[in-house]
């Protein structure tokens, strides 16, 4: 098995810069990007399967990872 990482930058713009390596993630931003293109928007696609996103901060929300949520 292997990580599936997303990193997330917050700027002082009240914008965050989300990557992620994550498919379920990358299909619930696309969903949220085609819904509300003022929320979130796909910047890019990277080689290894990464996407960016930009997100405003209001549409960010960070659970706790549970234990059986882990792939590794």
């Amino acid at each position: 098995m292997f990580k599936l990482e997303t990193m997330i930058y917050a700027s002082e713009d009240g914008t965050s810069s989300v990557f992620t390596l994550n498919p379920a993630l990358q299909k619930q931003l696309d969903a949220l990007a085609a819904q509300h293109p003022e929320v979130c928007q796909r910047k890019a696609r990277g080689e290894a399967g990464g996407v960016t996103y930009q997100v405003r901060g209001a549409a960010l929300a960070i659970q706790p990872v549970r234990g059986t949520d882990l792939l590794w």
